[in-house]
């Protein structure tokens, strides 16, 4: 069985508007780095290079050490190259015989980190928004897998958006069959380890073996034959493109909306398929840009609000009371991550989209 983390709220002082909370995965990052905004305080453990003055008249590096510190946050950044939540700004509070108050310093936030968040105010987007990460880990993830011969693109499918990983293996031309032959056979032994490494370390209840060719069903009759343990969870899918684009067919098929409901991603690419649909039809159900998303809003027509996360950290006063409004309204209301296919479109449209309840004058 997987051996699933979750994100936890180490306890909440609300009196003080402060909460401490641990991260384990990239799903929390994502999520931290949409609650977490300018004027914040974070503290939390942080590597600072210390010289001393000794250090400084010899022209010296000093060393590294782990203090304590914290920070009025300046300025939040997601690297998901590296996994990591860069929350930068000036120090508040840390030894000061050591560490100078007022100074600059960028606090990297990782698996397995703990960080205490003080704000003047936790508004209730950024409380459901933390409910939402310590649910979001529990949540089952979808892996798709795109086949191709001499080629697997895997994608899983988290709450923050798609996580990638590409093999691929020269198996050889069609002349040379014995070889050609075995050379699929350790391919495909590949591909299978890669699917149990993820398997056993995420909670995966669907795989998605997909491709334009014949490659995705040699590949499951081979799983069959070694009676796989995941082969029940397997869909197959006939797809019309390879590697990531075809990772990106898969999730506007009708599969992923049966499986998928509640996952984020899965969400972000239907919802803005949607809004672009209506769009490109013309048919007065679909807008974008802030000033006619306003006006709807302001009429009571939006059904659902389309906001990507960067346009509403930068944006974030006068996009919280449209939401604030829309709920107000029933209407609905989802976050975008501005990195996937997805968010890329709705930012392309200005960051911000709604699908209406009924036509509206503009």
């Amino acid at each position: 069985m997987p051996c699933v983390f979750v994100m936890k709220i180490l306890w909440k002082n609300m009196k003080d508007n402060a909460i401490k909370v641990r991260v384990d995965n990239l799903d929390d990052l994502w999520y931290l780095g949409g609650i977490i905004k300018r004027g914040d305080l974070i503290k939390s453990k942080t590597e600072r290079r210390i010289k001393s003055k000794d250090d400084i008249e010899r022209g010296r590096e000093g060393v590294r050490k782990t203090v304590t510190l914290s920070v009025c946050v300046d300025k939040v950044e997601l690297k998901l190259e590296s996994n990591v939540l860069r929350i930068s700004g000036t120090i508040e509070d840390g030894p000061e015989d050591i560490i100078p108050i007022g100074s600059h310093h960028t606090i990297n936030i990782s698996k397995g980190d703990a960080l205490k968040i003080i704000k003047d105010r936790w508004s209730s987007l950024d409380l459901e928004r933390l409910n939402d990460a310590e649910k979001a880990t529990l949540r089952p993830k979808i892996l798709i897998v795109v086949i191709d011969e001499g080629n697997a693109t895997f994608g899983l499918v988290r709450e923050s958006g798609i996580e990638y990983l590409e093999l691929s293996k020269n198996i050889g031309g069609k002349y040379y069959r014995t070889e050609r032959s075995k050379r699929k056979m350790e391919f495909y032994r590949e591909i299978e380890l890669s699917i149990s490494n993820i398997f056993k370390r995420e909670n995966v209840s669907t795989i998605i073996l997909a491709g334009a060719g014949f490659e995705k069903d040699n590949f499951y009759d081979f799983l069959k034959e070694k009676n796989s343990e995941f082969i029940k969870i397997i869909h197959l899918e006939n797809i019309n493109s390879y590697g990531r684009t075809g990772i990106n067919e898969v999730m506007k098929r009708p599969i992923m909306k049966k499986i998928s409901e509640d996952m984020n991603a899965a969400k972000d690419f239907r919802m803005v398929n949607r809004l672009l649909k209506e769009i490109g039809k013309d048919s007065g159900f679909g807008i974008y840009g802030f000033s006619d998303v306003e006006n709807a809003a302001d009429m009571g027509a939006i059904d659902i609000l389309l906001v990507s996360d960067d346009f509403f950290q930068k944006e974030r006063e006068k996009v919280e009371r449209l939401m604030k409004y829309v709920r107000s309204v029933k209407g609905r209301i989802h976050i975008v991550n501005h990195k996937n296919e997805a968010g890329k479109q709705l930012s392309s449209l200005g960051g911000i989209g709604a699908i209406l309840r009924y036509k509206i004058n503009r």
